[in-house]
């Protein structure tokens, strides 16, 4: 079995040592300039935090948030302007706005830590009458 090497940051495996602490530093620089109120630029595999979604009327869409890992980042139009939004491997019927998230890092750093984003759908007949 080969040998695996752990990102501190986020808990990935990878192959080589180089790979988990080149992933450590890519996560840092993200999450440093989220904290300093810039918008970084994001490229597929990068690992973000993103929130949770509870709903009332279909639970069976609730999602808990977390680390996500980037799919896809794309320009589109929010209020009028040019926009960067993602799309991530755990949630990849969503398309969230990454100038929004960029500025909620820090709380959702706070509030997940080291737990990654997953679906956690309520099935019970009360939470999915929509």
């Amino acid at each position: 079995m080969p040998e695996q090497h752990q990102c501190v940051e986020t808990g990935r495996t990878f192959d080589n040592e180089e790979a988990a602490r080149s992933s450590e530093a890519r996560f840092r620089e993200i999450q440093a300039e989220c904290d300093a109120g810039r918008v970084p630029e994001l490229r597929p595999g990068d690992v973000i935090y993103i929130g949770t979604e509870l709903y009332l009327g279909h639970g069976r869409d609730d999602f808990r948030g977390g680390l996500a890992e980037v799919r896809e980042v794309r320009q589109d139009i929010s209020k009028g302007q040019p926009t960067p939004f993602v799309r991530v491997v755990q949630q990849m019927d969503t398309i969230h706005n990454w100038k929004l998230l960029a500025s909620e890092q820090k709380e959702l750093r706070h509030r997940h830590e080291k737990s990654w984003a997953h679906p956690d759908p309520d099935d019970r007949p009360e939470f999915n009458d929509w």
